[in-house]
């Protein structure tokens, strides 16, 4: 059917066009991606783009099949970021609910290898090639399945040996290319702990700990700067550090899942000069993203 790969294709792909706010700043594209064209009703409006932009391309094709190849390619789009560790709002916006089952590594070994198999037989073989992409199918929906098996074990082995209680929230990060290992995170007071635990050995291991800085009127200004408000409405387990930087003081928020042992890989903050704000910051490894403030009209600048 004319048009038909093409909508398939591009449909698994249209979901990330948010990537394109992260120049604006990252905090509007983390907004975004966690609904947004990320979500049921994001992924029909999206679709609906696409074929109709197909149906004036392609010659003899069908405005419906295109419409179902685009939607069928978009939500699965959406199934794997909620397998590889995104947290989204699939119903928004009529739900505020956020789903993230955190099971595979994005780019996991595990996974593409599945899929590379499934590429190569499906050329050598190419009149089988149907059967082979349901096996392919099939065989992801196994490994899912036993990385779902082996989370509630790693929860099983962090409850015996570090809180028969669990303290919630409590969030998962499976091990790269591992199927029993996980990094489980938890906050304790103000502390933010990582632990490593191997769901088939039964070990658990303490990777890292951080601990909030101390409440202060700089801390509880950073609050409510728009970019801290937007980053506290998505984070799970946020925690606030103080750094200085020659004449001002950075206040940067992040969460614990985006840190090791050696820093923060993303962090939302602001410039104080006592406690008074300069201007807002985002941090992406060494990438400096700065805004102005809100009654700022100066523009904005990243380096």
């Amino acid at each position: 059917m004319p048009g038909v790969t093409a909508a398939l294709v591009l449909g698994s792909i249209v979901p990330d066009a948010d990537a394109a706010l992260a120049a604006r700043g990252f905090d509007l594209y983390l907004r975004a991606h966690a609904s947004g064209t990320h979500s049921l009703p994001g992924t029909i409006g999206a679709a609906l783009v696409l074929a109709l932009v197909l149906r004036t391309r392609v010659r003899g094709s069908r405005f419906v099949t295109l419409l179902v190849a685009a939607w069928v390619g978009a939500v699965g789009h959406i199934v794997w970021d909620l397998a590889d560790g995104s947290d989204m709002k699939v119903l928004g916006p009529f739900s505020d609910a956020v789903f993230g089952w955190h099971l595979v590594a994005m780019g996991d070994p595990l996974v593409l290898a599945v899929l590379a198999a499934a590429i190569v037989c499906a050329w050598r073989w190419p009149l089988r090639a149907q059967p082979i992409a349901v096996g392919a199918v099939v065989m992801l929906a196994v490994l899912l399945a036993a990385k779902e098996v082996s989370q509630t074990w790693a929860r099983a082995r962090y409850c015996e040996a570090v809180a028969r209680g669990a303290p919630e929230p409590l969030e998962f990060a499976p091990e790269f290319g591992r199927l029993f290992a996980w990094t489980i995170y938890d906050r304790v007071g103000d502390r933010v702990r990582a632990w490593r635990v191997d769901s088939w050995l039964g070990t658990v291991s303490l990777a890292f700990e951080r601990q909030d800085a101390p409440d202060s009127p700089v801390v509880a200004t950073s609050r409510d700067l728009p970019i801290v408000k937007r980053f506290l409405a998505l984070s799970k387990i946020p925690f606030v550090r103080v750094e200085d930087n020659g004449p001002h003081r950075l206040v940067l928020w992040s969460d614990v899942r985006s840190c090791s042992t050696t820093g923060c890989d993303l962090s939302f903050g602001g410039a104080f000069d006592a406690t008074a704000p300069r201007y807002q910051l985002i941090e992406i490894g060494r990438f400096r993203q700065i805004r102005p403030l809100p009654s700022d009209r100066s523009g904005s600048t990243s380096r």
